[in-house]
């Protein structure tokens, strides 16, 4: 047995240890559930909007244009962010034709054009992304600008206000986990943030569990924070998402009273 294998058993055991010590009757809870399902979901995402609205327009997806998308934007229609070039999501409810353009504009609060692009996007249906490129302009701290996307006859727009970090938030980024980092820019009502952090790391986490061992599985749940995954493999449970919480997440967010978007968006 190699120190690699060894090393992954050692990590599987610690964290069943520590699952235990920290939530001892977890996992009978789990062992004991009568629809052969686990049923308990530790502590999900928690959207914290900023109190100010802003007028927007996300539409819904009945609409049969075949150039027909969504903005992912708060229903506040403002979402905050902390980056001097954030990334925004857009939900294609079907696939697009070939060679459609995307048209992104960026003005400030008095309408003036502060940067314009032309783009196109995957073509298959879900969701899809545009980030601000490095050449373009920096968003401003403590200014509001207004974003539309433009496609054939149709147009989604919203707002995004850039804010400083705060300084208790980058000391406990620089030693939190991926999950830890999404749940802590949803707190701090960082919209954009959560976003694009909470679709890479369920990209990622996917990526690496596809080939993964057991030991190694546990090894990914541990180091992320799925304490609610690690103790349904070790349980038995064979037939839950390898993404559990995460799901739980999508759901929080699409669910949350400021975003309204549940029976729409899918998670990716």
């Amino acid at each position: 047995m190699n120190v690699t294998k060894l090393l992954l058993q050692q990590a599987a055991l610690n964290v069943l240890v520590a699952l235990t010590m920290v939530q001892p009757g977890l996992a009978a809870m789990l062992a004991d559930s009568s629809s052969g399902e686990p049923n308990l979901l530790p502590q999900v995402l928690a959207y914290e909007p900023p109190a100010r609205g802003a007028p927007g327009d996300r539409k819904d997806a009945g609409s049969r244009d075949p150039h027909n998308f969504l903005a992912l934007i708060p229903a506040t229609n403002i979402g905050l962010t902390a980056i001097a070039h954030p990334t925004f999501w857009l939900y294609l409810p079907a696939s697009l034709p070939d060679n459609i353009p995307f048209e992104f504009v960026l003005r400030d609060e008095q309408q003036e054009v502060v940067f314009r692009t032309v783009f196109e996007l995957e073509k298959a249906a879900g969701i899809a992304s545009f980030s601000l490129p490095p050449n373009s302009p920096p968003l401003e701290i403590g200014k509001k600008y207004q974003w539309c996307f433009f496609c054939g006859n149709i147009s989604r727009q919203g707002w995004v206000e850039r804010v400083a970090m705060k300084p208790e938030i980058l000391v406990q980024l620089e030693t939190a986990a991926l999950r830890q980092r999404v749940l802590l820019f949803a707190k701090h009502g960082l919209w954009y943030e959560t976003l694009t952090e909470l679709v890479a790391l369920r990209g990622k986490l996917l990526s690496q569990l596809h080939a993964a061992t057991l030991e190694e599985r546990l090894l990914i749940y541990a180091e992320n924070d799925l304490r609610y995954e690690a103790l349904a493999e070790l349980s038995g449970f064979e037939k839950i998402s390898s993404l559990a919480t995460l799901d739980a997440d999508w759901e929080a967010l699409w669910e949350h009273p400021f975003v309204r978007l549940h029976g729409i968006v899918s998670p990716p």
